[in-house]
């Protein structure tokens, strides 16, 4: 285990971020609680405290409280929790497989954190130990639809709610693994999802390929929605796939402009079994 010897100046910043009641901060912040350091002084001492398991680099200028009692080598926060540090002055919101693992719908564990911002962070993809942030921008006729949600008994996020995270998901598909793992969360969320609000989304997003892989999942799971007429209405009569991850073949339903290039067993199959 790392010594943690903690040296005045330490200490004088822990208790301060303590009293704050505040886990992460920048080096601005840092600044205001030692004001008497000069930069480069303090650019070491943070690095100092880095090096003795007291606080964690989560990139450039920003820093992770580490609890006293807990191993350097092993700590990691909650990648949730992080989302709002890593984005700061950045409006976001957590989406796609990670919101489908807030919201209970995933079966595969998640192997990295996305969070959807309304303008480019660069770079887009942070590692931080060995888990991937990645930042997937989303322009203001797409960012919507968020809200606080529990992650545990004591911290809220902002997370895409349960229609939202199906509108993202159907637009790219390949960031929530794939049409089967989407079919199988509509289908185990299909008498908690508001079709009403499902609709008015789909409307506003502006998307074809939402709206027409929205109308076929819903027939093909049999889910009494109330919305395929609208869908049938709202949709345009050029093709577009069903599975982005998959090849370019298969079947074109013309009832769905879709080019279904994933049997339709393969998907029932996967909820059904």
């Amino acid at each position: 285990m790392i010594n943690k010897l903690i040296s005045t100046q330490s200490n004088k910043i822990l208790a301060h971020f303590n009293q704050m009641n505040k886990d992460c901060f920048d080096f601005s912040e840092a600044q205001t609680a030692l004001p008497d350091s000069s930069e480069s002084a303090l650019k070491e001492l943070l690095s100092d405290m880095v090096k003795r398991g007291l606080l964690m680099r989560l990139k450039k200028g920003l820093y992770y409280i580490i609890p006293y009692e807990q191993e350097a080598s092993s700590f990691m926060p909650d990648w949730h929790l992080l989302a709002k540090h890593l984005t700061k002055g950045t409006d976001h919101y957590i989406g796609y497989y990670s919101a489908m693992q807030i919201h209970n719908l995933i079966t595969q564990p998640s192997l990295k954190e996305q969070i959807v911002v309304a303008k480019q962070l660069k770079p887009s993809t942070l590692k931080i130990k060995d888990v991937s942030f990645q930042f997937i921008y989303h322009n203001a006729d797409h960012f919507f639809g968020a809200k606080k949600m529990w992650i545990d008994s004591f911290h809220k996020v902002l997370c895409s709610d349960l229609e939202k995270t199906i509108i993202d998901c159907l637009f790219k598909p390949d960031y929530a693994g794939g049409i089967v793992e989407i079919a199988r969360a509509i289908h185990a969320s299909k008498d908690k999802i508001n079709y009403d609000q499902l609709l008015e989304y789909t409307q506003r997003f502006k998307s074809q390929a939402v709206i027409k892989r929205l109308g076929f999942l819903l027939e093909t799971l049999e889910i009494k929605s109330g919305i395929i007429k609208q869908l049938q209405k709202a949709k345009t009569a050029s093709y577009v796939i069903l599975d982005t991850e998959l090849p370019k073949s298969g079947k074109m339903i013309s009832r769905w402009s879709i080019q279904q290039n994933l049997e339709t067993e393969t998907i029932t199959s996967a909820i059904y079994t």
